[in-house]
């Protein structure tokens, strides 16, 4: 009796340090966490996780490259689609990835603050202002070692983006070597805008096994990718959607601004701004909310690619006029360019740019 009495009392006990250390239990300290939110930091750890209540297997991984002053769109994705990205943790994770390349005092300290007041902003650690192929890879680095998803996305600041459209869609598309996005079907310079660029998790794992060894990288994104996808191993499927990945500013677009629901036509709009994301999210989601009714996207069938783009998938730098011809070279070698150290010129500030390319 008196070892059963003895054994409660130490039951007890422990069960009231648990109860008393449970939050440090459950809980990283902030340093911890935002510690996780750095390139170049140990990864997440299981308390991050856990307290963020997300899955390390996800569907959908949404990587939003942004300029470090680009705060207004990033505080209009905050309270737009970001929104439903946080509701639906289980499925995907979405996240800002910026850096400090260029910066003066006054933006630098500007960003600094924001980091401190957000957990969803990730610095990556580029040298360059025309380093988009380093932002990406660092990025791609950064969601491979934290999660296990199936499909990652790279894409704009400025895009809205249709999350509830895609991620049903994604239920029914291929989770092995599909490229999807908003081609440019020009002959041979054939590829994928970077401004909403997909990928499925084993393209992602084939991209990183090669970073330190035969990878080439070019100042674009986009263009290392097309060539990244021609050398790979896998059978890749290259899904043109440019009837719904809108690449235009629809932000400027009367057309765009008075449908009343984009996203059951479209899945994603280029050159929504902060004013027009709001508005976009306000007539797709907001109302939609207030007067509810049955929604039903159609699943559009990926194509062959040859009945959309009368060019073969084939990228050659050297199809480009010589002010836009730059030659891969080793991503291993940290590699520079003439435009390296320029800075990216926005189409919000100078209008549509470079239709023929």
């Amino acid at each position: 009796m008196f070892l059963v009495l003895f054994c409660l009392v130490l039951l007890e006990g422990l069960l009231v340090g648990i109860l008393i250390n449970w939050p440090s239990l459950i809980e990283a300290p902030n340093t911890r966490i935002k510690e996780a939110l750095f390139v170049d930091s140990p990864e997440a750890s299981s308390a991050y996780l856990f307290q963020r209540k997300r899955s390390e297997n996800i569907l959908l991984f949404v990587a939003v490259l942004s300029h470090a002053a680009r705060r207004a769109r990033r505080d209009a994705v905050r309270e737009t689609w970001f929104t439903e990205c946080k509701q639906r943790s289980e499925e995907a994770y979405c996240a800002f990835f910026t850096d400090q390349a260029g910066l003066d005092n006054k933006t630098n300290n500007a960003v600094a603050k924001e980091y401190d007041e957000n957990d969803d902003l990730v610095f990556l650690s580029v040298e360059d202002n025309f380093a988009f192929t380093e932002r990406l890879l660092q990025a791609m680095d950064w969601a491979f070692k934290r999660y296990k998803f199936d499909f990652f996305l790279r894409i704009d600041d400025d895009h809205f983006l249709c999350l509830d459209r895609l991620l049903y869609e994604l239920n029914f598309r291929p989770k092995q070597a599909l490229y999807w996005g908003f081609v440019h079907c020009h002959p041979k310079i054939v590829r994928v805008d970077e401004a909403w660029l997909m990928l499925t998790y084993d393209l992602i794992e084939e991209i990183l096994e090669k970073r330190n060894s035969t990878l080439l990288c070019s100042p674009y994104g986009d263009q290392a990718v097309a060539v990244w996808m021609m050398k790979s191993a896998k059978n890749v499927t290259y899904f043109m959607d440019n009837k719904r990945i809108v690449h235009k500013s629809a932000g400027k677009d009367q057309r765009f601004l008075r449908n009343k629901d984009v996203c059951t036509q479209y899945m994603s709009l280029h050159g929504s701004y902060p004013r027009s994301m709001r508005q976009f999210w306000l007539s797709s989601h907001i109302l939609r909310d207030r007067d509810p009714v049955t929604i039903s996207y159609d699943i559009n069938v990926i194509e062959p690619f040859s009945t959309l783009c009368r060019f073969p998938p084939v990228f050659d730098y050297r199809g480009f006029i010589k002010e836009y011809q730059f030659e891969p070279k080793p991503c291993s070698q940290n590699p520079k360019w003439s435009v390296s150290k320029k800075s990216h010129v926005s189409r919000e500030d100078y209008g549509e740019r470079y239709s023929k390319y």
